[in-house]
């Protein structure tokens, strides 16, 4: 059955409700996308630095316990000289990232649609643009189920979708112990990483059939499109439920990202090799040019910080990041062969994890190596090369087992009859351990 939301906005004391709907099958990603603002399809009619983030620690995952005073902030900018109405809401999701059997009074506290009352416009940048943030739950709306959840920012003129984020609000109900290890069969030995599961105090859900009833997802690296599902125990007992199957529950191992500075436009940063100043498209932005990456096949891991493809905005000149920092035209290169019947693609959170069109790289004959653009906020950017054949993403470099990667456990309970996939639990671990 179709879903349309119709929506019904409150903005100080006066309540506006709009004839138009999304149709949430045909215009709505439950995913983190960013959608164009216009015809045009270039990097200035989307949205720009999407971030979603716990108020507590930037770096954190967008996670929140269910009735605590924990809250997130989404953030974004919109390239514009003129301030536009956009407002929010919420879509509950099941544990596979589609739509819920819920409805908005059933998750929702409050009300389901709100403008976006703080946003300022930039100061002394070449780039123009407006901020705009929210903190939720607010006073006006809060949340009375756990479990997966999209943030959908829409303009309220125009009525189309402008972001969609994933946040997740839990219950702290199980216990998780969760071991990451080197691999057990002899052909993952070197280049894939392990996981164990062992899930204990689940009784009082009043569980009958831990098979059917719990759902188990592991993520890589805060990346949704990096993930294993619904798996299968291995031993259930009236205490503990284990998940330890060697050939399900292995992730490659990867290699450490590729990052680079730009907090600094007056200064190189890290793996900058020129910074200029031109016209492009008859605007004047910075040109920033990244140095050329190479692809080293070398045999033995080596260890290098990174933030696990994540990115910070940030600056080094001026106080205020929203508002004060720039924004650049960056230039990634690539010195390879070309791949046959492959496309290459710049891949990471500033990509919101996905192979988006923009970040589909170019290959120069002339000088036998790939180039590709992305129009960034200033900061500190991790980034790596990616391939993508019948939607499944892949690396171009090497797969090591001591690679530093996070991973994230995640525990769904559907009782039998029950409308939604209630998230009880959620361990997180890493395999620091391994190098």
């Amino acid at each position: 059955m179709k879903k349309i939301v119709f929506f019904y906005l409150f903005h100080l004391t006066t309540l506006y409700t709009f004839a138009q709907s999304f149709n949430y099958y045909e215009n709505i990603y439950l995913k983190d996308y960013n959608y164009k603002l216009s015809i045009h399809e270039n990097y200035y009619n989307y949205p720009q630095t999407v971030k979603i983030e716990n108020t507590t620690n930037s770096l954190l995952d967008p996670i929140i316990n269910l009735n605590s005073t924990e809250t997130l902030k989404l953030s974004f900018d919109i390239l514009a000289d003129e301030y536009s109405p956009f407002a929010y809401t919420f879509i509950h999701c099941n544990a596979n990232w589609e739509y819920s059997d819920l409805n908005q009074l059933e998750y929702l506290e409050g009300f389901s649609e709100n403008f976006i009352e703080n946003y300022n416009y930039s100061f002394n940048t070449l780039t123009n643009y407006i901020h705009y943030e929210f903190i939720f739950p607010n006073e006006t709306v809060k949340f009375k189920k756990s479990g997966n959840y999209i943030v959908l920012v829409y303009d309220v003129e125009k009525n189309i979708p402008v972001i969609t984020k994933r946040f997740l609000v839990h219950e702290n109900i199980v216990n998780i112990e969760m071991d990451v290890k080197p691999a057990i069969l002899p052909q993952n030995r070197e280049t894939k990483q392990q996981i164990k599961l062992i899930i204990s105090d689940y009784r009082s859900l009043n569980i009958n059939d831990p098979a059917r009833e719990i759902i188990i997802n592991i993520q890589k690296n805060d990346n949704w499109n990096n993930l294993l599902k619904n798996i299968m125990p291995s031993f259930i007992s009236d205490t503990k439920i284990e998940y330890d199957n060697p050939a399900l529950m292995t992730f490659n191992g990867g290699d450490e990202f590729r990052d680079f500075d730009i907090k600094s436009l007056r200064y190189f940063g890290k793996n900058i090799n020129s910074i200029e100043t031109r016209y492009i498209q008859g605007s004047k932005i910075h040109l920033v040019d990244l140095y050329k990456d190479l692809i080293l096949k070398y045999e033995d891991y080596k260890f290098k910080y990174d933030l696990n493809g994540k990115f910070t905005t940030s600056i080094s000149e001026m106080k205020n990041k929203d508002l004060e920092a720039d924004y650049s035209l960056v230039k990634f290169r690539l010195k390879t062969d070309k791949l046959i019947k492959k496309d290459i693609y710049i891949y990471g959170e500033l990509t919101n994890w996905d192979t988006i069109p923009l970040a589909k790289m170019n290959f120069d004959l002339k000088h036998n190596e790939y180039y590709g653009y992305l129009f960034l906020k200033q900061g500190y950017y991790n980034y790596k090369y990616v391939t993508n054949q019948n939607n499944i993403v892949s690396s171009i470099e090497n797969n090591f087992k001591e690679t530093r990667n996070q991973y994230s456990a995640y525990v769904y309970v559907r009782i039998l009859g029950s409308s939604y996939d209630r998230l009880v639990g959620i361990a997180k671990n890493n395999s620091n351990s391994l190098n």
